[in-house]
Order: structure tokens, then C-alpha cells, then sequence
């Protein structure tokens, strides 16, 4: 069975399967040595026998997770990746890969991770990295690269290389994308940035309609002593804020565009949001100000009146390139206000909810094609019924993208942070 103390210096953990990628493996190995990198070759293989020696063999990854790899094969035809056999083979695979590179992170031992793969590899290999926290150096070398791979990818930084050719022997073209691949790996494990912060981080959520306000906000935090970490609203971005949080990064919130919550509602661009979203920081106990930026609005992708979904044509629309601004409905403003004060009814930490009384985006100030201030006060009545009353609902007469919304937002913030200490 694997002994991480075997490894006594940080090493970069090289994923493949190697009973179809071992030449693709063993010259990934060989690249990174020639830069002075001692690696750790992990078989994730299932269906044969492998064409190289790993440090980390299939059996020892299958035991990782409690199984056999011989009662994986019998489970089902992998040959033909027919039945539910291969599938629980890849998952425990997965499962095993991730716990012993979570390990040997965990322990020191870990200074990066590559992987190379189709789509079975890719999916194991970027598995792993998803386990593994932000700033550990991860690259997914993948034939299925040029494929939607958000699933894949989730919120975490991996970066992605695409293979060009299949990986199916070595050739001049499959031996320099690898040596660059190596050079990439070995590049990213020489950093000296660190994910150190000297201040505390706030993450600040960030939505276009209503992006000039949250610039406002950054100096006025930094000002205080604050370093923002902004996250783009855009569905996956929400979910990494709370990813962040999970890890112990963030020490405060100012979710500043909560519109996802609004596009979550039809299937909208920034949708997507996944059931976790806008709890974290209440699991943590941390200080978080909430302001309904771009709740005033679904995005979708038309841009005309022909293009139109039929559902909402009578709805007023924002039209602003090949996506358009369908103004929420007073019942949708019934639902969001709903979800939200679910969500923030639960938190640990202190929170406050902070809104702008003439407009929740540039779609929705005055004279704009969504400005419709009696919906959004639908909203605000809502959460007033709805929240717990140690929750204090601050109400500003000013837009979101106004200057004197933004000090009292970070005026708000300040408040919460001192009472955390």
C-alpha cells in the first residue's frame, strides 16, 4: 500500500491512465525531471495492464477509496464501457486519486498537478484538481479541451490545454504540445507569489448593469484597510465566491450583484447557481451586506423583437448587445425576496441588506427602459416581512452606481467587521 512519507520533497503529481497514455506519461515525467522537478506518476488506469512503472499504482488508487481493482473489472465490461461497471470503476478511481493527492497536499508533498486524457482521463484528472484548493498549480493536458468543460472545471483554477491531436503514441506534434505542457506545470510550480494575504479579503460580487457602482466601493475599501477580491456574477462566479469562503479566504462579503438569483429564475446567462449559493459566509459566521444589484432584471440571449421568447413579450426589455433585460415581475420579486431571506435567516454571522431606493442597475435609474421603482419596492416590502428583524434592511435614496450608494455600503460593512471583532 502507498506510504506518502515515501516522498520526502514537494513533488508534481503527474495523472494518467497509463495503460493507453504511458508513453504520453513517461515523457511528461521525463520533461519535468530535465527542469530540476522530482514528480509522482499516478496510474488511474482501469481497463489493462500498465506500459509504465508508476509510483502510485491502479491497485493503490483503488484501495485509496476501500475497493479492488479486480472486482472493479468484474463489474462490468470496460472493454466495451457498457453497464454501470465502468462507470463505478472511473468514479472510485476518481475518489481514490482525489484522496491521495488531497493527502500529500495536505502533508507538503504536493508542489502541482498535471494531467493528460481524453474524455475519461480528463474527467478523473480534473476531478482531482477540483479537490485540491486555490492556488495549487493545476493543467489539464486534454483532448476534449475544445468542449464545453465548465462542469470540469467548476470553481476552480485549472488550466486547460488543449491536446490538438489524439494522445495515442508519441509523435513531433504530441512531443512538443507535452514538453509545453511540462514547461507550463514547471513554470507555475516556480512562482514566488504566494496566497499569503496581508489584509483581509472581501469578496465583491460584480454584475455589468451595475459595475460602476462596485468601483466605487473598491477604493472606499481599501481606504479602510481592505483588499477586494472581485467575483463576476455570472453564475459560476458566485459559486467560486463561495468557494473562497468555504476555504477560509474571505473574511467579509459585500454581495454586491446578487443578479444570478434573478437569472436563476429562467435559465438565464448568469444562471447556474448552484443550492449553496449565499450561504457560505452565514455557515462561516463571517459579516456580509447583501445589495439586490441586478435584481431588477433576467438576462437572455435575443437581440431583437422577433428573437423574442414568446413568454415575455410583454414584458419591458433592455436591449444591450446579443443579450437583452427582461424587467422581473412583481411575482418573481415575491420569489427572490423568498430564497434570499431563506437564506440569510440562516446565518451565523452578522448581515445586513442594503438597497438602493432609485435603482438596482443602469437598466433600472431613471428613464431607463426597466426603471420601474413600485416592483422593486415588491422587494423590499417582502424581505421586511420575511427576514428575521435582528436583520436591518438600510434603505438609501440613491442608485446603485452612485458614488454616495457605495460609501454607505462600505460604511455598513465597516460596522458588521467591528462588531465580528
Amino acid at each position: 500500500m502507498l506510504e506518502i512519507g515515501d516522498w520526502m520533497a514537494r513533488s508534481i503529481l503527474v495523472i494518467g491512465t497509463l495503460d493507453t497514455k504511458g508513453d504520453e506519461v513517461g515523457y511528461l515525467r521525463e520533461q519535468i525531471a530535465r527542469r530540476g522537478h522530482d514528480t509522482i506518476v499516478m496510474d488511474v488506469g482501469i481497463l489493462g495492464e500498465p506500459a509504465l512503472q508508476a509510483d502510485v499504482t491502479h491497485q493503490e488508487v483503488a484501495a485509496a477509496r476501500g475497493s479492488n481493482l479486480d472486482e472493479l473489472r468484474a463489474g462490468g465490461d470496460p472493454s466495451t464501457g457498457s453497464g454501470h461497471g465502468r462507470r463505478q470503476a472511473v468514479q472510485i478511481m476518481m475518489e481514490g486519486a482525489t484522496h491521495i493527492a488531497q493527502e500529500l497536499h495536505q502533508t507538503g508533498r504536493l508542489s502541482g498537478v498535471i494531467a493528460v486524457g481524453g474524455g475519461t482521463g480528463t474527467h478523473i484528472g480534473t476531478g482531482v484538481m477540483r479537490a485540491l484548493p486555490m492556488g495549487v498549480p493545476k493543467l489539464m493536458v486534454s483532448t476534449v479541451a475544445s468542449r464545453d468543460m465548465s462542469q470540469e472545471i467548476g470553481t476552480r483554477d485549472i488550466t486547460l490545454m488543449h491536446s490538438v491531436v489524439d494522445m495515442l503514441g508519441l509523435n513531433a506534434v504530441s512531443r512538443k504540445l507535452l514538453a509545453n505542457a511540462a514547461g507550463a506545470i514547471v513554470g507555475m510550480v516556480e512562482t514566488e507569489v504566494e496566497l499569503a494575504p496581508t489584509r483581509p479579503l472581501v469578496g465583491l460580487t460584480v454584475f455589468g448593469f451595475c459595475t460602476k457602482g462596485a468601483m466605487h466601493v473598491k477604493p472606499l475599501l481599501e481606504a479602510r484597510g481592505y483588499e477586494m477580491v472581485a467575483f463576476h456574477a455570472n453564475g459560476t462566479g458566485g459559486m467560486a465566491l463561495e468557494d473562497l469562503i468555504e476555504q477560509g479566504l474571505i473574511s467579509g462579503v459585500v454581495d454586491f450583484a446578487t443578479h444570478e438569483f434573478a437569472d436563476q429564475l429562467h435559465d438565464g446567462y448568469c444562471g447556474g447557481i448552484g443550492p449553496g449559493r449565499l450561504e457560505a459566509a452565514g455557515r462561516q459566521g463571517i459579516p456580509q451586506v447583501v445589495v439586490p444589484g441586478g435584481l431588477d432584471c433576467i438576462v437572455l440571449e435575443f437581440d431583437s423583437p422577433e428573437t423574442t421568447p414568446p413568454q415575455f413579450r410583454d414584458r419591458k426589455i433592455f436591449w444591450y448587445d446579443f443579450r437583452s433585460g427582461v424587467r422581473t415581475s412583481v411575482e418573481e420579486m415575491r420569489v427572490l425576496a423568498r430564497t434570499i431571506a431563506d437564506k440569510l435567516n440562516q446565518a451565523r454571522g452578522p448581515v445586513k441588506v442594503v438597497i438602493p431606493l432609485r435603482g438596482w442597475s443602469e437598466a433600472d435609474e431613471e428613464g431607463a427602459p426597466l426603471h420601474e421603482p413600485e416592483t422593486n419596492a415588491v422587494f423590499v416590502e417582502e424581505m421586511k416581512q420575511l427576514l428575521d428583524p435582528h436583520i436591518e434592511i438600510v434603505e438609501v435614496d440613491a442608485h446603485i452606481n452612485e458614488p454616495r450608494f457605495a460609501q454607505v455600503v462600505v460604511e455598513v460593512f465597516e460596522a458588521l467587521m467591528q462588531k465580528k471583532e
